[in-house]
């Protein structure tokens, strides 16, 4: 066999083995964001307490073994939920900031964009883990550095949006920011028991008004 064959015959090996790799890599994401999507409806249905690995294996219709090999445990699989929503909002709140002409209309996105979560299952799924992460330590201590990561990268939007508006970061805006966050988790909670859209909104607006007035002044 001369060169050249050997050559493209050592293409087309390398060229199958790339794409049986991808193959396998992509069956890989697929199930890992099906058996997340379960978990996230399960939560969301029984709260955490009844999101339990066989709950998410009938959610998910798939064995649990399949489901152990991507996620060995259930704190690792209630991390994953809490780590992609977390991906998802910092670009979501991300592409808010850069379409704000003024740190003012940066925060305005920013604000809106954080109240838009409530309605997403997500959310609601989230809150669940986070309650649960204070009587699990397996739990806390797989959830909490992704968790902490997201808050250090939020508030340094924060502080970023304020230092552009000439504003100092004290504990009085450290303190709307913690208003913030109880607001947002309340409200989470009203919309689990009540999915008014409308009666959410009305709050939000309210609320939002009386942010902007405590961080930029009301003449802001």
């Amino acid at each position: 066999m001369d060169e050249a064959n050997i050559g493209a015959d050592t293409s087309r090996v390398t060229s199958v083995a790339r794409k049986t790799r991808r193959s396998q890599a992509d069956r890989s994401a697929a199930t890992r964001a099906k058996v997340i999507a379960a978990a996230r409806d399960v939560l969301c249905a029984q709260g955490y307490s009844g999101a339990t690995m066989h709950a998410i294996r009938d959610a998910a219709g798939m064995s649990l073994g399949a489901i152990q090999h991507q996620f060995p445990t259930k704190a690792k699989l209630m991390a994953a939920v809490a780590a992609e929503f977390s991906a998802y909002r910092i670009g979501v709140y991300r592409e808010a900031i850069r379409r704000g002409r003024s740190p003012r209309q940066s925060m305005e996105n920013l604000i809106d964009a954080n109240f838009e979560m409530i309605s997403r299952p997500e959310m609601a799924a989230v809150l669940e883990i986070h309650l649960a992460r204070r009587n699990d330590p397996d739990l806390d201590r797989e959830v909490g550095p992704s968790t902490r990561r997201f808050d250090r990268r939020v508030r340094l939007w924060a502080y970023s949006i304020l230092h552009a508006a000439g504003i100092s970061e004290d504990e009085r805006h450290l303190s709307v920011q913690l208003l913030n966050n109880a607001v947002t988790r309340g409200l989470t909670v009203e919309y689990i028991r009540n999915p008014d859209a409308a009666f959410v909104a009305r709050a939000v607006r309210i609320w939002k008004q009386q942010m902007l007035d405590l961080i930029f002044g009301t003449g802001g």
